[in-house]
C-alpha cells in the first residue's frame, strides 16, 4: 500500500470516545455576556451598532441571519450591516457559471449593501474599508482572511470574531475537524476580540459550552449546524452586553493553545494495513464532507494477446459507516483492504488493520459519478461479492481474480452470440458478413 493519511502523524492520539447525540445538552454558559439578559438590562450597553460583517461561507451566513433578525426588532442594538465578502468565482464546467458566496446571497436578499475584497487576493494587506460609512464594529466569521491591523483600528469600538471552539483550544482553519478527531466530550463557541498580530489570539469576551457525551457519533455538518446555531445567539447576546463583556475579557493562556490547522486533500488517502476501523471511521465524519476518503483499486484487463492492461483507479468511499455484524468476520486471515459486498445492508465492507470492518453503500470512481455497492460489484468484475483494494503488479494478476477482465477474441464473441441466438454456423456467419458489407 502506497497510500497513507497525513493526519496519522498529528501530535494528540484519536480517541473513541467521540459521540454526541442528536439533541446536545448545551451546558450553562461560561461567558461574560450573560445569556438571559435581553437589551433593556440594566447592564446593556446603550450603544446601536454599524457593523461591518466580514463572512464567506454557510457559518458566517447563520451569523449574518441573526444580525439582521436582531436589527428589525424594536430595541435592537445594530443601526446598520454591511457586509465584506470575496468577489463572486467561476464554477462549473469550463468555469462557465458565476457563483456569488454564501453571505453575499443573504445581503442582496435582504438588501445589505455588499463590499467585495480584491479579486484573487492572498492578503488584505493595503486594502481599506470606504471610508465614508462610519462602521462602530467589525463582526468576523468564518471570513477566511487575516483582517490587518489598520481595518481593525479603523472601527469605534474593534472587531470580534465568532471561533466554533473553546479558545484557546483549537486555534486554527477547522477546529470542528480537529474536535471530532481528537474524540472530544464538549465543544462550544467563543467570542474574542480581533487581535491584529495572529489569528484566533484575542480576549474572550465570551463563551459557551456544548456536550458531545451520547450514543450518536459526530460528523462534521451535524456539528457545524449546531454551533452555528449556538454562536449566533452568542454573538447577539454579547452585542447587547459589549460594555460588561469588554470590562470582563479575559486573556487566553498560552500554555493551553492547540492548533487546529486547514484540512489538507492528502489527509483522505487511506491505507487499511495503517489504520484500524474506528479511525476510518472517525476521519470520515471529521473531513468526509469536506475531502472523500479515498482509496485505490486496480482494475485489470488480460487482451487477447495475452498482454495486460492495468488501471489504478482513485476511489471514494462514500456514506461510510461502522457495521453491528458483518461477512467479514466468518472468513479466515483476512488481509486489509479486502472487501466483501453484503446483500443485507446492501454495503461493502471492508477490513482495516485491527480485523474489524468499516461499510459503505456508495463509491465513486475518479471522474465519474457516484454509484450504489451492488452497482460497483457487477460493473467492475467482483467475483463472488469479494475483492481486494490497492495495488497490484501484473505478475500477481490471474484470471479469475475479482477486478480481472479477460477480453475474448472476435470469434469466441461470435460463438457465443450464435449460441444465444439458436443460429448454425453458416447461417449467422452469412448474416453477420452480410451486416459488414452494408457498413462498408
Amino acid at each position: 500500500m502506497l497510500l497513507t493519511a497525513a493526519w496519522y502523524t498529528c501530535s494528540r492520539p484519536l480517541a473513541r470516545s467521540s459521540f454526541i447525540p442528536r439533541s446536545s445538552r448545551i451546558l450553562v454558559t461560561r461567558c461574560y455576556a450573560s445569556s438571559t439578559s435581553s437589551s433593556n438590562d440594566s447592564s446593556s450597553s446603550n450603544n446601536k451598532f454599524r457593523i461591518a460583517f466580514f463572512g464567506t461561507d454557510d457559518f458566517a451566513v447563520k451569523h449574518l441571519k441573526s444580525l439582521i433578525v436582531e436589527k428589525g426588532k424594536p430595541n435592537s442594538c445594530i443601526e446598520s450591516i454591511e457586509l465584506i465578502c470575496p468577489p463572486d468565482r467561476r464554477t462549473g464546467r469550463k468555469l462557465k457559471d458565476i457563483t456569488p458566496s454564501p453571505t453575499k446571497g443573504l445581503a442582496e436578499l435582504y438588501g445589505i449593501p455588499v463590499h467585495h475584497t480584491p479579486p484573487n487576493a492572498k492578503s488584505l494587506e493595503g486594502w481599506e474599508l470606504p471610508t465614508d460609512r462610519g462602521y462602530d464594529l467589525g463582526v468576523v466569521v468564518s471570513f477566511g482572511y487575516f483582517v490587518p491591523a489598520p481595518i481593525i483600528h479603523g472601527f469605534k469600538h474593534g472587531a470580534l470574531n465568532v471561533h466554533p471552539s473553546l479558545l484557546p483550544k483549537y486555534r486554527g482553519a477547522a477546529p470542528i475537524q480537529h474536535t471530532i478527531l481528537a474524540g472530544d466530550d464538549e465543544t462550544g463557541v467563543t467570542i474574542q476580540e480581533l487581535d491584529d498580530k495572529a489569528f484566533d489570539a484575542g480576549r474572550i469576551l465570551a463563551q459557551k459550552k456544548m456536550s458531545l457525551n451520547g450514543i450518536t457519533a459526530p460528523r462534521y455538518g451535524e456539528l457545524k449546524e449546531k454551533l452555528g446555531d449556538m454562536g449566533s445567539r452568542l454573538l447577539v447576546d454579547t452585542l447587547h452586553n459589549f460594555d460588561k463583556c469588554k470590562a470582563n475579557a479575559t486573556i487566553q493562556d498560552l500554555a493551553q493553545v492547540t492548533s487546529a490547522p486547514k484540512i489538507k486533500k492528502e489527509w483522505s488517502e487511506i491505507d487499511f494495513e495503517d489504520m484500524e476501523s474506528w479511525q476510518v471511521e472517525q476521519l470520515h465524519r471529521a473531513i468526509g464532507e469536506q475531502y472523500p476518503l479515498r482509496t485505490v483499486f486496480t482494475f485489470t484487463r488480460i487482451k487477447p494477446s495475452k498482454k495486460i492492461k492495468q488501471r489504478h483507479i482513485t476511489m471514494q468511499l462514500l456514506n461510510m459507516y461502522l457495521p453491528k455484524d458483518s461477512p467479514i468476520y466468518d472468513m479466515e486471515a483476512v488481509t486489509p483492504g479486502t472487501f466483501v459486498y453484503c446483500p443485507e445492508e446492501k454495503a461493502l465492507h471492508i477490513c482495516c488493520a485491527d480485523g474489524n470492518p468499516v461499510a459503505i453503500t456508495h463509491i465513486k470512481a475518479e471522474g465519474s459519478t457516484s454509484i450504489a455497492a451492488r452497482d460497483f460489484v457487477n460493473g467492475y468484475e467482483i467475483r463472488n461479492h469479494t475483492g481486494q483494494f490497492g495495488y497490484f503488479n501484473e505478475d500477481e494478476i490471474q484470471p479469475g481474480m475479482s477486478g480481472v477482465r479477460v477480453q475474448k477474441r472476435r470469434s469466441e464473441f461470435n460463438k457465443t452470440i450464435r449460441k444465444r441466438m439458436g443460429m448454425r454456423k453458416e447461417e449467422f456467419e452469412r448474416l453477420y458478413n452480410t451486416k459488414l458489407s452494408t457498413r462498408r
